[in-house]
């Protein structure tokens, strides 16, 4: 019963992202019901394929959902068919992406992070879950230190709202070289930069905020690679994909990485 439901709903969303993009629906417009939608938009002249393969999923839909009938195991493997055909169709037709390209990294706008994690993504596919693990630690470096440079924008949010005089004096480079001529030169600079290190580092889990938590599953996995069953290492895998490439949207909605504006697109 939830698949039959999960079936309909994923075309039901794919139709309306088309209706949108037509100009069928929109935010001050009376939403179409599903089959007046699908015809909405063939008044368009767009070409949608299955259709009464579809319109009797909608149907069966409607008997699971306001009858509670059981559909047997054969319907479910039929319409699983069906759908995964019409979604191959209508993205290569209508949204002009090959089904098999079709990766949550392409919402990436930053081309270096689209490419590192769309290459964890096929790694995925092909079984590499090692592979995927380890350039998805390779993107989340990236981003963090050569794209959006984190810690340099940690510290100043440091120095800006939470660090005394006496703090900023002890990290400034201005601290350690009038200690220039004195034994402890070398221990003064080395302490001034720990400091600051660890100021950035305190105040860089906030750009993490619900990610937390993944963010340490994912060093406990990179820590602990060698040592993964395959069952483990296929988990690991997925669980990092999605931290990273979800982490990496994140920051750039808000803006973060270098040459990059804030923007308002989900």
């Amino acid at each position: 019963m939830l698949a039959i439901h999960h079936f309909d709903n994923a075309v039901e969303m794919v139709l309306r992202c088309r209706a949108t993009k037509s100009g069928v629906v929109s935010s001050s417009k009376q939403e179409y019901k599903f089959k007046d939608l699908w015809n909405e938009i063939v008044k368009r002249g767009v070409n949608l394929s299955l259709k009464d393969q579809v319109f009797s999923l909608h149907d069966l839909r409607n008997l699971v959902q306001h009858q509670g009938d059981i559909p047997p195991m054969e319907a479910i493997i039929k319409y699983k068919g069906y759908v995964e055909d019409f979604f191959k169709k209508i993205s290569s037709e209508i949204f002009n992406i090959p089904y098999e390209k079709l990766y949550l990294s392409i919402l990436i706008e930053n081309k270096k992070l689209r490419d590192g994690v769309l290459e964890a993504e096929e790694a995925f596919e092909r079984k590499e879950f090692k592979r995927c693990i380890e350039l998805c630690d390779e993107a989340l470096i990236s981003a963090t230190f050569e794209e959006a440079d984190i810690f340099y924008k940690a510290g100043i949010l440091t120095r800006h709202w939470g660090a005394s005089e006496e703090f900023k004096r002890v990290i400034s480079e201005d601290f350690f070289e009038k200690y220039k001529n004195k034994d402890f030169y070398e221990l003064a600079r080395e302490i001034s930069r720990a400091i600051l290190q660890l100021g950035q580092a305190v105040t860089g889990m906030q750009f993490l905020d619900q990610y937390r938590t993944e963010f340490l599953k994912h060093r406990q996995v990179i820590e602990t690679l060698e040592d993964l069953s395959d069952k483990e290492l296929k988990d690991s895998a997925e669980s990092s994909l999605d931290f990273v490439t979800n982490l990496i949207l994140k920051w750039e909605k808000e803006g973060t990485f270098r040459g990059n504006k804030k923007s308002n697109s989900s």
